[in-house]
């Protein structure tokens, strides 16, 4: 049976550093900052892409409806 590392506590991971090396030591500071980082840019970028969700502001479909009435209304052009 294999540890659930999702299962670990903040606790038991700082009682396993000192008997980690200080490569890997730098490596998980390295892949936690990553992690935070990736994390951080992902939350940002779905906040400032989630007006484009808002109907109102949906700016594409508007010009495309403006583009099709116009077409409908004179359907010559």
């Amino acid at each position: 049976m294999s540890y659930d590392f999702s299962k670990a506590s903040a606790k038991e991971i700082e009682e396993i550093l000192p008997k980690l090396s200080r490569r890997e030591i730098v490596e998980l500071d390295k892949r936690i900052h990553n992690y935070l980082e990736t994390s951080l840019l992902t939350r940002a970028s779905e906040m400032a892409f989630s007006e484009w969700e808002d109907p109102e502001e949906d700016i594409l479909n508007a010009c495309k409806c403006l583009e099709i009435e116009s077409i409908i209304i004179n359907p010559h052009m």
